[in-house]
């Protein structure tokens, strides 16, 4: 047979290499069509078109039903291949098993979105998908919608007024700020359950600025303590630390200062109109149905669509009881 002559996959359809691959299993043409789910003269119509294609009987007819020529011989083992690659594609593409997969998901995440929410998050991958990989990426505010559309990101935990209208979100919370402090500092300064943080100010009361939450900042000059602050940290990474060794508060949003007072004795307070923000979670809508993406959503809306119920009430285990030599007590 000449180049020009042979056959062309433009030539072929699905269904001709399903029918091939059924009648070739089952040695028979009825069988092969009710294995299929479709009429017999279909079967054989199929073939017909096969045998013009390949230019070969393929089948021939025996007493038992039908076997198999040389030529359909060699092809039955590229068929089924090609059958067997085309399913584990259409497999990928429509489920995700969490138990096994070891994908990376590729999350940013604010510091305070750190702090509040991948605690648990991981708690419940372990768990769930325990080969699962999460990485976090701070992502400069010019490059966030550019990191969300190209799959840079897979989701964005926050509060991204600049995010563009072609992402798609689901609000997980409202967040407002609170004051933090040592619980010894609240009791040196007498401050009951109810105190709330407006003029009245306790004096000798000094602060830790978070550079990174410019509402922090404005609620500080709004009552006139910037110049009780004395440090100012880029993030809350360190502020547990500073807290446990010194006289110091801060203005910080409310869910983190829930996870830090599960670590240690802290005391929280409100602040007159402090308002609230949304914080959602963040994805490109042209990987909504992707089913990987669409399993880590459910249980982000899982973990965190708390609505109006209190933050981190169901979020957090027991802390962690260490003795004094920093080991987990027996």
């Amino acid at each position: 047979m000449d180049a020009g002559d042979a056959p062309r996959v433009q030539d072929l359809d699905l269904n001709l290499l399903k029918a091939f691959h059924a009648v070739h299993v089952e040695k028979n043409v009825g069988r092969a069509a009710l294995r299929l789910g479709v009429t017999q003269p279909s079967v054989s119509h199929a073939l017909s078109r096969l045998r013009l294609v390949f230019r070969d009987a393929l089948f021939v007819r025996t007493p038992g039903g039908v076997e198999a020529t040389p030529r359909a011989q060699r092809l039955a083992g590229s068929i089924d291949r090609v059958l067997r690659i085309l399913q584990d594609m259409l497999d990928e593409g429509a489920q995700f098993c969490a138990a096994t997969s070891r994908r990376v998901f590729r999350l940013h995440m604010s510091d305070f979105a750190e702090s509040a929410f991948l605690p648990t998050l991981m708690r419940e991958l372990s768990a769930r998908a325990p080969d699962v990989m999460v990485e976090t990426h701070h992502i400069e505010d010019s490059q966030f919608n550019v990191a969300l559309e190209s799959g840079r990101i897979d989701f964005a935990l926050g509060h991204f007024p600049h995010a563009s209208s072609h992402f798609y979100h689901s609000e997980l919370l409202h967040e407002r700020y609170v004051l933090l402090m040592a619980r010894r500092v609240a009791q040196r300064l007498e401050l009951d359950e109810h105190y709330t943080l407006g003029a009245n100010v306790p004096s000798g009361l000094h602060f830790i600025a978070v550079t990174s939450h410019p509402q922090s900042t404005e609620l500080l000059e709004r009552y006139h303590l910037t110049a009780r602050v004395r440090i100012a940290v880029p993030n809350f990474m360190v502020v547990p630390a500073i807290l446990s060794r010194c006289d110091y508060a801060l203005i910080l949003p409310r869910t983190v200062a829930r996870a830090f007072s599960a670590l240690g004795e802290s005391a929280v307070f409100e602040i007159d109109d402090a308002g609230t923000w949304p914080v959602n979670a963040y994805w490109h809508r042209r990987f909504d149905a992707d089913p990987g993406h669409r399993w880590l959503r459910g249980l982000l809306m899982e973990l965190f669509r708390i609505g109006t119920a209190e933050p981190f009430d169901s979020w957090l285990g027991a802390p962690l009881n260490l003795n004094p030599e920093g080991l987990h007590s027996d």
